[in-house]
C-alpha cells in the first residue's frame, strides 16, 4: 500500500461524520485497509530495494547465491534517511489537520519498515545491526507487525468514533 494512503485514509475518517467512515461516508472501507496502508510502506521500501541494487552484491557459490554487503556505511545512513522518510510521508498530508493521536500513527510506518526489513536478509537492517541472530531478529519483527496491524485497526476505529468536538 503505501504511507501516503495511510495519511490519507486518516484524514478522510476524522473528516466523516463519527461512526460512518467505514461505511456510508469516504474512506468507506474497514480499519484492517488502515492497518495494510501503514504497515506496507510501500515508498521506503522501494527506494529500500533501488538502495539495495548498489550496495550490495550477489555472487553465486556452490550453496546458492549468497548476498553480501559491499557498502555498509551508505546501507546504515540510508536505513535511518528511509526511517525518516516514512514519518514525513506521513506528517506531510496530515499537517494542517494534525491531532495528538498522529504521533502513535506516523511511528507504525517507521516501525513496519524496520520490520520488513528485518524478516529479510541482506537488507540495510544488516548494516545497522549485523550482530543480531536470525531466530531473534524474525521473532521480534513478527511481534512488532502484529502489535503495529493491530494498533493501526485501533487508531482507525478510534478516529472512526471521534466526536466532532475532538476533532
Amino acid at each position: 500500500m503505501s504511507t501516503l494512503a495511510y495519511a490519507t485514509l486518516t484524514t478522510k475518517r476524522v473528516q466523516a461524520r463519527p461512526g460512518t467512515s467505514t461505511s456510508e461516508s469516504p474512506p468507506g472501507v474497514k480499519g484492517y485497509i488502515d492497518a495494510l496502508a501503514a504497515l506496507v510502506p510501500a515508498e521506503v521500501l522501494s527506494l529500500h530495494a533501488v538502495l539495495l541494487s548498489f550496495t550490495t552484491k550477489t555472487q553465486h557459490g556452490q550453496g546458492g547465491p549468497v548476498i553480501s554487503i559491499t557498502e555498509p556505511g551508505t546501507l546504515a545512513w540510508a536505513f535511518f534517511g528511509l526511517v525518516l522518510l516514512s514519518v514525513v510521508l506521513y506528517v506531510v498530508p496530515r499537517f494542517r489537520t494534525w491531532d495528538r493521536l498522529d504521533y502513535l500513527r506516523a511511528s507504525i510506518p517507521p516501525f513496519a519498515f524496520v520490520a520488513w526489513t528485518m524478516l529479510q536478509r541482506a537488507t540495510a537492517f544488516d548494516a545497522v545491526w549485523p550482530q543480531l541472530g536470525e531466530a531473534p531478529r524474525t521473532a521480534i519483527a513478527l511481534f512488532v507487525a502484529v502489535l503495529l496491524g493491530l494498533s493501526a485497526v485501533a487508531l482507525a476505529y478510534g478516529a472512526d468514533r471521534k466526536e466532532p468536538s475532538e476533532r
